[in-house]
Formats: C-alpha cells, structure tokens, sequence
C-alpha cells in the first residue's frame, strides 16, 4: 500500500488502517524500550503538582524562549 493509496481513503478508513496497524504491535512480542525513554518516565514520575504550570503559561515561555533564540 502506497502513501497515495491511503491518501485516497476516507477519514474513517485511515483510522481504522491506523487502529489495525497499532494492534499489530499487541502480538505478545516484547519491544526493548529505549533508556532515554525510562530516563524521560522517571522525571515525570518525579514531578509534584507544585511544580506543574498551567498550559498557556507553559506556551508563553516556549514563544519567548524561541524568540530569544530567534534573535540571538
């Protein structure tokens, strides 16, 4: 199947194309998880709610961040 072929599916069709694939990976096989990845659960496991921003304050320091960036 080609990237064409699934651009000429509906909505609906590639949902379910992407269901079906995703259920594909639940075969029982183990997949080896990427330290990074361990390293990236336990920090968040470490947050505290105190320490959690709310999302348009989140956003706010990303647009500054980069603008900085930007202008550097």
């Amino acid at each position: 199947m080609s990237q064409n072929d699934i651009a000429k599916m509906s909505v609906e069709e590639r949902v379910a194309l992407m269901e079906a694939l995703w259920a594909s990976f639940d075969d029982g096989e183990a997949y080896p998880v990427p330290q990074w990845h361990e390293e990236i659960l336990k920090q968040r496991a470490a947050y505290k709610e105190e320490d959690l921003i709310p999302f348009s304050e989140a956003k706010k320091e990303i647009h500054e961040a980069l603008n900085a960036y930007r202008n550097s």
